[in-house]
């Protein structure tokens, strides 16, 4: 069996390195800001922060409202904002990492940046893009202090029941990811049963099934409790029967219990 190249590049340790780089020491952010005040400039866009608004709950809510837009009326932008509350509540790691409440304020400090700076422009481009496009004829900064405004109002608001706004297409994505990555495994085996499929994709992982093997059961738990039926959810997913999410928990809990108690 070939042994790791300890060498080799390897992304979590890219990215460990790149956080380390980019530490800045409380020293380094105090003459920062203090030149930014006497530039005219905003330490967010200067560099400070530059992820910020390349990604993150900026950019996902930006996405949102032009989408809305783009709809023509077949999406509501508070519906949309909706599910993304909905979303980061419904995930404790989600909620952790950027609550809403915090996701509005990165929208203020984003219009602060906006309006302190030169516009958008010396924000990322593609951030720059989405601002105009979202803001239309309206100015920048006031348009994304508007965005932030109706975040925290709704945020106010109990997340609603499925049966009262339904799953979105990006939503569903991001609720049932190991589910949604499922169609394409079945696609690839053509007539092979299905249990034989559930049983190839987690032992082709064995001995490190354990993320997938409980993101499996777990997403397929959650889909027959929020959509109770026979048809589960081939609304979204034409495989995923009540009976077809039910035999692929047998068939997961199967191989824990022969290959894993």
């Amino acid at each position: 069996m070939p042994q790791p190249n300890p060498s080799a590049t390897h992304p979590d340790r890219e990215s460990a390195q790149w956080a380390t780089q980019q530490v800045v020491t409380p020293d380094e952010q105090l003459i920062h800001r203090r030149h930014a005040r006497s530039t005219g400039s905003h330490p967010a866009v200067e560099g400070a922060w530059p992820s910020l608004f390349s990604d993150g709950p900026a950019p996902r809510l930006l996405d949102l409202a032009i989408q809305a837009q783009e709809s023509k009326g077949e999406l509501s932008l508070d519906d949309e904002i909706r599910r993304y509350i909905r979303v980061v509540r419904g995930n404790w790691i989600a909620n952790w990492n950027c609550s809403v409440y915090t996701a509005s304020g990165v929208l203020e400090l984003t219009a602060d940046s906006v309006e302190h700076g030169e516009g958008p422009a010396p924000f990322p481009p593609e951030f720059q893009k989405k601002v105009e496009q979202a803001a239309g004829d309206v100015n920048p900064a006031e348009y994304l202090r508007m965005l932030a405004e109706i975040v925290r109002i709704l945020d106010r608001e109990p997340s609603l029941e499925y049966g009262e706004l339904p799953m979105g297409g990006w939503e569903f994505r991001l609720t049932f990811p190991y589910l949604f990555g499922f169609d394409a495994i079945l696609m690839d085996e053509g007539d092979q049963e299905f249990a034989d499929t559930v049983r190839a994709a987690v032992t082709n992982e064995h001995p490190y099934c354990a993320e997938s093997a409980a993101a499996y059961t777990t997403e397929a738990q959650r889909a027959l409790v929020l959509f109770p039926g026979p048809d589960g959810l081939k609304p979204r997913l034409y495989w995923a029967t009540r009976a077809r999410l039910q035999e692929l928990i047998a068939t997961v809990n199967e191989h824990m219990q022969r290959e894993h108690s």
